[in-house]
């Protein structure tokens, strides 16, 4: 699905530039640019409502090429009309044309009325929803297995490596102490026998 957003363009300018159009809510003759100002490529997420007269509301935000030509054309173009296409395989119609009254620097433009149950359907399977989690992610933690042992909490491991702990080499069995005498002193350590380098 596309979506585009024209400016309305000036009456002067040739027919390879501007196109005829007759705007339904300002109820006037206008001729809008040819070429969009920005369009789905530029749209990184979707906030869709329902309103009033049934059909769907949603507020379009942009990447950053798409913000920076909409706060440019919102401010350049005072008092003119943006002018809000939705199109299929089969075709293309205008949803909306609205009167930009403001610069608009935070990337958002939104389309208060006028889209179909079907293309929101469709907007909400191509783009992501704000607020909405995708469930594709939230699937592949399930699937995911986990690792029965967490080597962090592994106290027979070095805490500060992850590298298993040495063990120390395995030594003869030293000889038994020599007992003690009454006076207390403490008989003289046996010599030990010697590791061959």
């Amino acid at each position: 699905m596309t979506v585009r957003f024209h400016s309305e363009a000036n009456k002067n300018d040739t027919s390879s530039f501007a196109t005829p159009i007759k705007l339904a809510y300002a109820q006037r003759e206008a001729f809008i640019n040819r070429v969009p100002e920005f369009s789905e490529r530029n749209i990184k997420a979707i906030f869709p409502w329902k309103t009033r007269d049934g059909t769907w509301g949603c507020a379009f935000k942009l990447n950053e090429s798409g913000r920076i030509r909409l706060e440019t054309i919102s401010s350049d173009n005072r008092g003119a009309a943006i002018v809000a296409f939705i199109g299929t395989k089969n075709g293309m119609h205008q949803v909306i044309d609205m009167v930009i009254d403001r610069p608009i620097s935070d990337g958002i433009v939104a389309i208060p009325r006028g889209i179909t149950d079907v293309e929101m359907l469709v907007l909400r399977k191509q783009f992501k929803v704000l607020g909405e989690e995708p469930e594709a992610k939230d699937k592949k933690k399930e699937d995911k297995p986990q690792d029965p042992v967490d080597w962090r909490m592994d106290r027979s491991r070095d805490s500060r490596s992850s590298e298993p702990p040495m063990r120390a080499p395995k030594l003869p069995p030293l000889p038994e102490e020599a007992p003690r005498k009454k006076s207390g002193r403490v008989a003289p350590e046996p010599d030990l026998p010697r590791i061959a380098d």
